[in-house]
């Protein structure tokens, strides 16, 4: 049986903020994998004249690719990735779906953007390597993606209630971009999922330094029966 996985990454991110789940489970298991990155997202932020129908597209066609390759397709989707898994999950129908901090609700990037002593200290838990570079792209944030964003949510306003495949959410108790009370409510509007809360986990937490709890618990569910 072939195993396809699609990951989809953050607002102004790139497949770098799953790759060490990336390179962890490809390391132990020969999965299909896709990790596509939105058109104007990556290391090279160019986002100011992308918008939601492309992000939504570019994932889509990731899916289709990987569903002509699969047998079973699972699609981990990360912050606004997990929004994008969601709608994702209504259409498509993965047979499983893992969500990690998925902002489905407000978030507020624009208090983010001002106060990065608050974005410092959210990321104490993360890899310092990458917080330059991180804190580098919090300025790149421009109105009019951020809009773009802000539409995407309210697309998804009503699909948590949708979704019918099996579902893990998982979520770091400190991060301060999308706090945990909204996976604790989440996880109550999806019919087949469950809460995993990660102690100590910032949003970036794939990146962090209790990444290894979050892989055992996406190993542990790719693998669990309904």
């Amino acid at each position: 049986m072939k195993i396809g996985i699609l990951f989809l990454h953050g607002y102004t991110g790139g497949r770098y903020e799953l790759l060490p789940l990336i390179e962890y489970l490809s390391s132990r298991y020969e999965f299909i994998l896709e990790a596509p990155e939105y058109p104007g997202h990556g290391l090279n932020l160019l986002i100011k004249d992308t918008n939601e129908d492309m992000w939504y597209e570019r994932a889509q066609k990731s899916y289709e690719i990987l569903r002509e390759k699969s047998d079973v397709v699972i699609v981990i989707g990360f912050s606004m990735g997990g929004v994008i898994a969601g709608l994702l999950a209504k259409i498509e129908q993965p047979d499983k779906l893992i969500l990690i901090a998925p902002a489905y609700e407000n978030i507020n990037i624009q208090h983010l953007v001002k106060s990065p002593y608050r974005f410092i200290n959210n990321m104490r838990h993360a890899d310092l390597k990458i917080l330059e570079f991180m804190l580098l792209r919090t300025i790149k944030i421009n109105y009019k993606s951020f809009l773009a964003f802000k539409k995407l949510q309210q697309s998804a306003l009503y699909i948590p209630e949708q979704i019918d495949a099996m579902t893990l959410i998982i979520h770091g108790t400190i991060d301060g971009l999308v706090p945990i009370d909204k996976s604790r409510d989440l996880v109550s509007r999806i019919k087949n999922a469950r809460l995993v809360e990660i102690d100590r986990g910032p949003h970036e937490i794939c990146l962090s330094k209790v990444n290894y709890k979050v892989f055992y618990e996406v190993e542990k569910f790719i693998f669990k029966n309904k």
